[in-house]
């Protein structure tokens, strides 16, 4: 029961606002202010006038909405090919997810179907009898079929959805149009939002390739999103993991391109944010154990209290394994690591203090 509550609220605030929300739009706009104030012996000829049309009227209304679902969402997803195409070849190339061209095709199908359909029958028939059948919608419950729509201009409700809602998300998905990424043989460039200019990433300045299999939830689950973080000398870092649909694996052909050009084996982490700091090599801990460990204590370490934590990671194996432990003497940073990972002074193993 107490698992059930939160989805019950949620239902109760859902069905309260939709309430509101109608009666807020009766008081707004209601039925016959801008048209056709409808008898009741008017509206009962209406109904055997109409009521043979309700059919195909609201058949129009599913075939234009889905038209203008799936025809617009091609439109954009076409825009967003063309443009990612025409910033010039490439040997790789990244579109944003897929998702993200449906917003607006699907508001825009709720808010515009209804106008279009209406729209469209006043090119083949008069528009007078276009406009008395719309109030002849609103003010009787035959078309509908519901009691709650009496009284309510829907077509001016539809078309203020339209204006506040649907417009808006339009533009913004318009302005998401030249949203790509592209690998050349030299170079990478990552167009962003808002047709911002692309960033550059030169791929002689990478400095370490890792393989990431997704990212985790706020509950700690981890969630498939493959891909590959380059990470650079400048500190900047690019993931082909922020592009296109979550996907399982990484495409070998992309892994093994990057290998080939910057001569830099392949690490591996589940998630971005167990990949380790970028930091240069501490000769000290690379004479001691053979290998890089940078270990660099931060800040006045005479006066940080609690004692600094360390942070080691453990590239050995097919995850980068990340643990903290906790460390006072900074010249045991090595052995501490040693002590929480088991044969890290045997490993590829990198350690830094935070403060």
């Amino acid at each position: 029961m107490r698992s059930a509550l939160p989805d019950i609220v949620r239902l109760a605030i859902v069905s309260a606002v939709v309430i509101l929300a109608m009666a807020l739009f009766k008081r707004l706009f209601p039925a016959g202010r801008g048209g056709h104030k409808i008898g009741e012996k008017q509206l009962s000829d209406l109904d055997d006038r109409f009521s043979p049309l309700r059919g195909r009227v609201i058949g129009g209304m599913v075939a234009v909405g889905l038209l203008f679902l799936f025809g617009s969402w091609f439109a954009l997803s076409w825009a967003n090919r063309f443009l990612a195409r025409a910033d010039g070849p490439a040997l790789f190339q990244f579109l944003p997810q897929t998702a993200i061209w449906w917003f607006f095709p699907g508001l825009g199908a709720v808010a515009l179907c209804w106008e279009l359909t209406l729209q469209i029958w006043t090119l083949f028939g008069d528009r007078a009898t276009v406009d008395l059948f719309s109030d002849w919608t609103n003010q009787s419950n035959v078309f509908w079929g519901r009691a709650s729509y009496l009284g309510l201009d829907s077509r001016m409700v539809l078309r203020w959805l339209a204006l506040l809602i649907a417009l808006p998300i339009g533009i913004f998905t318009v302005l998401a149009l030249n949203m790509h990424a592209s690998i050349g043989p030299d170079l990478i460039r990552d167009c962003g939002y808002a047709f911002r200019p692309c960033s550059v990433y030169a791929l002689s300045d990478v400095r370490r390739i890792t393989q990431v299999e997704g990212f985790r939830t706020k509950d700690g689950k981890l969630t498939k999103r493959a891909g590959v973080v380059l990470d650079f000398k400048d500190g900047r870092r690019w993931s082909s993991a922020d592009w296109g649909s979550f996907r399982a694996s990484v495409d070998p052909a992309l892994a093994a391109f990057l290998r080939a050009k910057t001569g830099l084996p392949l690490n591996f982490a589940e998630t971005e944010d167990d990949i380790p700091p970028l930091e240069g090599p501490s000769p000290t801990n690379k004479a001691r154990f053979g290998f890089t460990i940078p270990c660099r204590p931060r800040g006045n370490r005479a006066k940080l209290d609690p004692p600094p934590r360390a942070e080691c990671w453990d590239h050995s194996g097919p995850a980068i394994r990340r643990e903290r432990i906790a460390s006072s003497e900074p010249q045991r940073c090595p052995d501490a690591c040693r002590e929480s990972a088991g044969t890290a002074a045997e490993l590829p193993t990198k350690i830094a203090f935070l403060t």
